[in-house]
Formats: C-alpha cells, sequence, structure tokens
C-alpha cells in the first residue's frame, strides 16, 4: 500500500473494519464456553503457521499456512474463539522484523480481513443446511473453506487494486492461481486432523505443523524458481539500456 491511500481506499478499509466490528460483537454476544487448553493450543499454532508464509509473485501480498489451524478453531471452537485465533494469525503473518515495516492501517486490514472470513465461515460451517446429509461435516468443511477462501482473498485483491492500481478482478485471479493450491491442501488436512479426535491434541498439531512446514518448503522453492525468469529478465532489459 502506497503512503498515502485514495480516497476510495479508505472507504474500504472502514468497511472492512465496521464489519470486523460486527462479527467480533456477535461472537460475544453468543459467548460459549471455551476449552481453554484446546483454545491456548491452536492460538499457539496459528502464531507458528502464519510465519510459513510465501510472498505471491509479482504482487505485494503473501500466504501463509495458517488455513488448518483457523478452520479447525472454526470446527471446534466457539465464534469468538475463532476470531480470537483469526486475529492471532494475522498479527503473527503481517509482523515484519527486516527493514520493510508493516504499517499500522496494513495490520489493521489485515487482521480485520481474517477476522470477517473467520466469521463467514463460521457461520456457514455451523449452518443448518447440510445437516440432513450424512457427509455433513465433509460438505460443512467444504463451504466453509470456499467461504473463507473469497471473503479474504477478494478485499486483498481488491485494496491492492485500489491502492496501487490494477484491475481488482486481474489481481484476484492471479491470486486465485497461486493460493488455490494451498487453500485446498489446507483444507484437506483440516478434514484429515478432525478425523482423528474432536479436540485437537498437542500430537495431532505438531504433526500438523510439520506437514504444513513441507508444504511450505515446497511453495518456497517452486515460487522461487517461477520468479527466476522475470529478475533474468529484469537484468537483462537493464544491462542492454
Amino acid at each position: 500500500m502506497t503512503n498515502t491511500l485514495p480516497i476510495k481506499a479508505q472507504v474500504m478499509i472502514g468497511m472492512v473494519a465496521v464489519a470486523s466490528l460486527c462479527a467480533l460483537s456477535f461472537g460475544v454476544v453468543r459467548w460459549q464456553t471455551q476449552a481453554w487448553p484446546q483454545l491456548v493450543l491452536l492460538l499457539a499454532a496459528a502464531a507458528v503457521s502464519s510465519r510459513l508464509k510465501v510472498k505471491i509473485p509479482w504482487m505485494t501480498s503473501s500466504m501463509s499456512g495458517n488455513l488448518p489451524v483457523i478452520l479447525l478453531g472454526v470446527t471446534q471452537l466457539g465464534l469468538f474463539g475463532s476470531l480470537l485465533v483469526a486475529v492471532t494469525a494475522a498479527v503473527s503473518q503481517s509482523y515484519a522484523s527486516g527493514s520493510i515495516k508493516t504499517k499500522p492501517i496494513q495490520f489493521v486490514f489485515n487482521a480485520c480481513t481474517l477476522m470477517n472470513a473467520t466469521g463467514l465461515a463460521y457461520l456457514a460451517y455451523h449452518s443448518q443446511m447440510f445437516r440432513i446429509h450424512e457427509a455433513a461435516h465433509t460438505m460443512s468443511l467444504v463451504v466453509a473453506a470456499a467461504t473463507y477462501f473469497l471473503a479474504n482473498t477478494a478485499p486483498v485483491a481488491s485494496i491492492i487494486g485500489l491502492s496501487e492500481g490494477g484491475n481488482p478482478l486481474v489481481l484476484w485471479h492471479k491470486v486465485f492461481l497461486w493460493s488455490f493450491p494451498n487453500y485446498v491442501i489446507g483444507a484437506g488436512l483440516t478434514a484429515i486432523v478432525s478425523t482423528f479426535s474432536s479436540i485437537s491434541g498437542l500430537a495431532i498439531i505438531a504433526v500438523l505443523m510439520t506437514v504444513l512446514f513441507g508444504v511450505y518448503q515446497s511453495y518456497k522453492t517452486y515460487v522461487g524458481r517461477a520468479a527466476q525468469p522475470q529478475s533474468q529478465g529484469m537484468a537483462m532489459a537493464a544491462a542492454g539500456r
């Protein structure tokens, strides 16, 4: 995001923030007793998995491995607990220790976007629409993952288009091509973990984090190789001037 955001981008950020406050208020009103050991475990897993992030080539956004953890929160915690997991994931993912610091407005937007996506995924998963089917859990999880995917990627592509220029639909298509496999893998891992236990223990989370690290390394290698041709092309163009 640029230093001076266009009015449209500021309005969008405001709308996203208001929506997240509504989701948080709804979670407080519908407070459910949390399984605190499980909540603490998922908060820690969200913080760690969110650091396994890969920058999407030729864009300023990145993707991380926190989806399975967030979906586990959606399936096994109350709404408020799920939102806490999302906020933890957003803060961990947005934190930058290098020379390029994440701006406060970026922290706010990322956290609010993940909260909104998580809230919508929670409503989708706990909807009564699929309860009459035998495969209710699987169908609800697929719908929740798809809802989260759209609610997370669409605002990101839109704010990049509004703040940096470019067609939001074209940007979303790029995000879709790069991040969709990550979401499919994440939803699949969530389904597998959910079949072992209704409450994710330390051992299961440890195995999940190991798999996520392997996926992260594979993505990192592939993205690095995909970005090499463009870097070489830019270097040759600069040399020819």
